[in-house]
């Protein structure tokens, strides 16, 4: 067995650097004036840093079956497995990738004869495992995550008998890339690499010297000599300098080869070294004097101006409009807005608001399609007629009554959907959860979901016609909320249960069934729906949960504090819908120090650059199946709904 993988090199400031020993419970620290040691009650193996310093994952003893946990920087003990234990397989080196949505690892089973895989999973939220390499015969170890998914790591060949030989290669995975192509080499003798936090080199040992080189193995820089053994190379938050262990010691030297031959020496305690990063979270707050304004904050936060090139933002290609003083047919549409592609806007029912009318047009270019919720006794036809004046296409959406008319907008999105997310529709926390979670699924090779609306307990006629469309092994249904489970139940007994006791319980229970690893997570008051309906809808976007909270209470809803810690590590940005009168500041602040790290979060208001990572998320969310995305597959919510209510037990 090869020697414990780098850990994970990324990007931030600060110079704290960390150390674990496998057959130790204390992490010692090194460059932090406020302590020198992080004690647990469990020994750690290959500790390793979410990307803003708030929480750290390690391999528990292989005795205990060597599950990965997580535990905060400031925590006393560790509180939730990113991996179980599995006594059936060995775990070695444990890395975060450079978004912090997931972690990889090294992991070979005890059957004879098998291979060392790289195995990844969302770093928050339980889902199971995913192998990242190749069947190919050939031995994958000593993963290190970088930014944009790539992972670097060693391949070896195997002996014969279920054990590496020969020289090990530096492989590089880059998962922007066609899925025969990922996997390309280095160097052909290098082990234990480690990337750069920009991305652009690989720290590795070859004869026990630490060497940088360019991603196509050029441009050569011995970092330390081989006077003594050196491993483990990790980079520090700025790549200026790189760690790692020189004989039983541990050392660093800057990345650039200045002193090869003389690295400064940080401990004279061996373990496995792991960096620090310390980036700033931050919190924002979008609203307005009113829900209109409100939801074109929410719009302006992500939606560029369609006459400005140099706009960043992302390009609508929709508009969705609802009635502004009830909530009957806009509960479904929140998903609707979020996989075409635009922002949800408000109007009363008899005409177009002004603003509304404005931000329609800074986002949508003429011609655009402008989807109306509900018919004319929602939004009258005065409102189309507007729209249509402006240059849009006008699409109307509805039935007879919201249940009806959530189907014609399921019809919109996907008249053959992989997810049917029931909710009831005489309330709304319920729907709006459910909302931000189909509106998550979008994109190419990306399953369908829709939200559809029961009355209460009972699915109605409408409702029910639609759903016989569906066979029963080409969908799944979800029931979010006590009342549509019910529904959901008398109608197919393979209804997924997805309820908690209250509305934030089941907010709860649906973050932790569709999501994972998110980076966003949006936080509205459960008191009220319209900055909710607009939030869900950005949130769908963004991939990140809608959770809520009793807005004008002293802190936040529990179950909402629970869903921020855990996913700590990877949430850079908590968003919250509306005014101080519905979520005050008091409880803003508490989502900073729930998310944060060490350097704490800034608390800004209706910023213009929400914008996600559009291009990287389209690319992983179609490859969730291997442990390397941010969005759930059909069975790993399945899987996770049927997991929640005994994990909040164990709370």
């Amino acid at each position: 067995m090869s020697a414990p993988a780098a850990q994970a090199s990324l990007a931030g400031s600060g110079s704290v650097l960390t150390t674990t020993n496998s057959g130790s419970t204390v992490m010692q620290v090194y460059g932090d004036a406020s302590r020198t040691q992080i004690a647990n009650i469990e020994k750690m193996r290959d500790a390793a840093w979410s990307p803003d310093g708030s929480r750290f994952a390690y391999i528990g003893p292989d005795v205990d079956g060597g599950g990965i946990t997580s535990m905060r920087f400031n925590a006393e003990a560790p509180d939730w497995y990113i991996a179980l234990p599995n006594e059936s397989v060995t775990r070695r080196g444990l890395s975060w990738r450079g978004g912090g949505s997931s972690v990889v690892w090294g992991e070979q089973r005890k059957d004879p004869g098998s291979k060392w895989v790289i195995r990844g999973a969302a770093s928050s939220s339980g889902w199971e495992p995913g192998q990242l390499t190749p069947n190919d015969g050939m031995h994958y170890q000593n993963p290190d995550g970088g930014p944009s998914g790539k992972v670097v790591f060693q391949r070896m060949a195997d002996n014969g008998s279920g054990s590496p030989t020969g020289t090990p290669a530096v492989v590089l995975y880059d998962p922007a890339k066609p899925a025969d192509q990922r996997i390309t080499v280095v160097d052909a003798d290098g082990s234990n690499p480690s990337i750069s936090p920009d991305g652009t080199k690989v720290a590795f040992v070859r004869g026990g010297q630490i060497i940088v080189s360019d991603l196509a193995g050029e441009n050569e820089v011995v970092v330390a000599d081989n006077a003594s053994a050196n491993d483990h190379p990790t980079w520090s938050p700025n790549g200026a300098t790189i760690a790692f262990t020189r004989g039983a010691t541990v050392s660093s030297a800057p990345s650039n080869g200045s002193a090869a031959a003389n690295p400064t020496k940080v401990s004279d305690t061996v373990g496995v070294p792991a960096y620090q990063p310390r980036n700033k979270d931050r919190v924002v707050r979008l609203s307005g004097q009113n829900r209109y304004t409100t939801a074109i904050a929410v719009a302006q936060s992500h939606w560029a101006t369609h006459t400005d090139s140099a706009d960043k933002r992302e390009r609508a290609n929709t508009v969705v409009l609802s009635r502004s003083d009830m909530f009957a047919d806009a509960l479904s549409g929140s998903a609707l807005a979020a996989v075409k592609g635009g922002p949800l806007l408000l109007t009363p029912p008899n005409g177009l608001d002004a603003r509304t009318a404005a931000e329609m047009q800074r986002v949508l270019a003429p011609g655009g399609t402008v989807y109306l919720l509900g018919s004319e006794g929602a939004l009258a036809a005065a409102v189309a007629d507007q729209a249509a004046a402006l240059g849009y296409t006008v699409k109307r959406l509805a039935g007879p009554d919201r249940y009806a008319t959530s189907v014609e907008i399921a019809k919109e999105i996907d008249p053959t959907p992989d997810l049917v997310l029931l909710a009831t529709g005489t309330n709304f926390p319920d729907a709006l959860a459910a909302g931000a979670a189909a509106g998550s699924y979008q994109g190419e090779g990306v399953p369908t979901a829709v939200v559809l609306l029961t009355k209460d307990t009972v699915i109605t006629p409408a409702t029910k016609a639609f759903l016989d469309t569906l066979p029963q092994s080409e969908r799944t249904l979800f029931g979010v909320g006590r009342y549509a489970a019910a529904a959901g139940l008398a109608y197919d007994p393979t209804t997924v249960e997805v309820w908690g006791e209250n509305r934030y319980e089941t907010a709860l229970y649906t973050a932790w069934t569709f999501f994972g690893g998110q980076r966003y997570a949006g936080v509205a008051t459960g008191y009220d729906w319209p900055d909710a309906l607009a939030g869900g809808a950005l949130m769908g976007r963004l991939n990140g949960p809608l959770l809520i909270t009793p807005g004008t209470g002293a802190n936040l809803a529990f179950e909402t504090q629970l869903l921020l810690d855990e996913a700590s590590g990877s949430i850079h940005t908590g968003l919250v819908f509306g005014s101080a009168a519905v979520v005050t500041d008091a409880q803003r602040s508490q989502i900073g120090t729930w998310i944060a790290g060490p350097l704490g979060s800034s608390l800004l208001s209706n910023t213009t650059d929400v914008i996600g990572e559009r291009s990287q998320t389209t690319t992983l969310r179609t490859q969730a199946v291997s442990g390397e995305g941010d969005m759930r597959t059909v069975e790993q919510a399945v899987a996770a709904a049927k997991q929640a209510r005994e994990r909040l037990a164990g709370r």
